[in-house]
């Protein structure tokens, strides 16, 4: 078979594919061109999920009578005035190939008119044909109809799904884009219905309000985090609000919803210690950086980009959410009408004190130094010998010493391990432990990090395990229990958490004191003084709360106090 040159609309129908693969494909890149157009306002209407219409509408600068049909063509742009432009990309869409391959796909209508025009130019064709060219009375700005998306591609048209999926897709591009450009309002229409009304905002908490709904909102945390350059900033959830996927982490770069796994694995490496597992949070936010530190000009859908110092981006990013998550505010309350507005379950619920070792006390051996109130105030005392009881001028506070204690003693394995090993306790009689294949296999995977914090143990040819020494932590506590314990928590679900920190988890869940479990005075102010001196003293590493608060103020309301 000779080599031939390819017929201009099979060109387009290959280039159509691949930046055109759904109908949510089609509406962002249309949404993208009215921003690049300085629209303040863009109207989107649906039909069947988008499949059988996307018309999108914007008030922008509007395209003249001879750029309109220019616009149909591939590699046709006014987003590149130079070639050095291309090294500091400042629009979403750049290479002039979205409109030629959406009209490539689909029976189409365009219509355009410009502030000084008289009149606007309209458009009609399908396959990417021009068919009519109608001089039209039109608004200033430009009109796009899509209809019929794949019509003559059957290959590709098989491959939609139902309309209720590809709605969802759509609505997601769209969605993404409007927390992009919170300045810019949005309207969303599927089959004549209002899918999504989003006004102008001043703001991203603004725009989560229209989004997300204003109770959502209002709990959101500020993130602002300006260094290098960089500036991140916006908003995330507490660690209750939460979603079991990620659609709702939505990361901008330079105005761009980008998806980029290094910066989400920075969003979910600040919130690893305080969600429960599979659960994911609400997060907007922006980078700005100089163009030229980023290239978009890496995948046909632009939704990738890549950056000249991704190390320092991914450590601001988390640095930034690390910061917002630090904040009081996080803190769970307790309203007076009763209960707490949020609770969280994870390994750490577990704290029976049957489970408590034998010589639990000398976790508490050392003298404490001189009790002076601190982050949490004063200790008033213990309540069912589980939660202490502190106060401040303002408030009173409800602490888990379970989870207290588990928190004060993670941070203290850290610090153990960057300057060597937590201590390790060998075992008089080294103990013979018979656990399944599977176990058996995990723990051998896990082996170098376990012993990394004090564990040791061998393999039998017959496969048992003979252990010969446990965290100095874990002294007490019997050999086969600890590590079975292990292979529940190590084995679970929550894969992305490094190693390290699941296995220090998991020491510092089993060597906390235990619900149940009377203290003195001077261990809870022991403990409480501890917590105020870690670096996230309100979630314990698995996640759930450390303490529940209710205000001064909210007490004297109950209680029809005027003073």
């Amino acid at each position: 078979m000779r080599i031939r040159r390819l017929p201009d609309h099979l060109v387009n129908k290959i280039a159509a594919g691949e930046v055109v693969e759904r109908p949510a494909s089609a509406a962002k890149e249309l949404v993208e061109n009215a921003l690049d157009a300085a629209a303040t306002l863009i109207s989107v209407d649906l039909r069947d999920g988008g499949a059988a219409l996307v018309r999108v509408t914007d008030d922008g600068v509007g395209m003249t009578a001879d750029e309109l049909p220019l616009a149909l063509e591939r590699h046709a742009t006014s987003k590149l005035p130079s070639d050095a432009d291309l090294d500091a990309i400042a629009t979403l869409g750049f290479r002039g190939e979205a409109l030629a391959a959406i009209a490539a796909v689909s029976r189409f209508t365009i219509s355009s008119r410009t502030r000084d025009a008289a009149e606007g130019l309209r458009l009609v064709g399908e396959g990417g044909v021009i068919a009519q060219r109608l001089a039209v009375p039109a608004e200033r700005g430009t009109s796009v109809e899509v209809r019929d998306l794949f019509f003559n591609t059957p290959a590709r048209l098989k491959f939609l799904k139902s309309p209720a999926t590809e709605l969802g897709a759509t609505l997601r591009a769209i969605t993404q884009l409007a927390l992009a450009q919170p300045a810019v309002q949005f309207r969303v229409a599927h089959n004549g219905r209002a899918a999504l009304t989003a006004p102008a905002a001043k703001d991203l908490r603004e725009r989560a309000g229209a989004v997300w709904g204003w109770p959502i909102a209002q709990r959101l945390l500020r993130v602002d985090r300006t260094e290098h350059g960089l500036h991140v900033h916006g908003v995330a959830g507490p660690p209750d609000l939460t979603r079991g996927g990620r659609d709702d982490i939505v990361i901008v770069v330079n105005g761009r919803p980008v998806r980029d796994p290094a910066l989400l694995q920075a969003v979910l490496a600040a919130y690893r210690p305080l969600l429960a597992r599979d659960r994911f949070p609400l997060v907007v936010v922006a980078i700005d950086m100089p163009a030229a530190d980023v290239d978009a000009n890496v995948h046909p859908t632009k939704a990738w980009v890549r950056f000249r110092h991704p190390r320092l981006v991914q450590e601001m990013l988390l640095a930034a959410l690390r910061d917002a998550l630090r904040t009081p505010d996080v803190v769970p309350t307790m309203s007076a009408a009763g209960g707490a507005t949020w609770t969280a379950t994870g390994p750490s619920a577990a704290t029976d004190a049957s489970a408590l070792p034998a010589d639990q006390h000398t976790l508490f051996a050392e003298t404490p130094a001189a009790y002076m109130p601190g982050r949490f105030g004063r200790v008033l005392g213990q309540v069912q010998d589980t939660f202490i009881v502190a106060t401040t001028d303002d408030e009173v506070f409800f602490l888990d010493q379970h989870v207290v204690h588990e928190r004060v003693l993670f941070e203290r394995l850290e610090s153990d391990l960057a300057v060597g090993a937590p201590p390790s306790q060998a075992l008089l009689f080294p103990e013979t432990v018979d656990l399944p294949p599977a176990a058996r296999a995990l723990l051998a995977r896990w082996r170098p990090t376990l012993e990394r914090l004090g564990f040791a143990f061998d393999s039998r040819p017959d496969g048992a395990l003979v252990v010969s020494a446990v965290p100095a932590l874990l002294k007490g506590d019997e050999p086969r229990r600890l590590l079975e314990a292990a292979v529940d928590e190590l084995g679970g679900p929550k894969a992305e958490a490094p190693a390290m920190e699941r296995a220090l988890a998991f020491v510092a869940c089993r060597g906390a004191i235990k619900a149940n479990t009377p203290l003195a005075r001077e261990e809870m102010e022991r403990l409480v003084t501890d917590l105020g001196r870690t670096r996230t003293p309100y979630f314990c590493p698995h996640g759930r709360p450390i303490l529940s608060r209710v205000s001064m103020h909210d007490i004297r309301r109950e209680l029809k106090r005027t003073w």
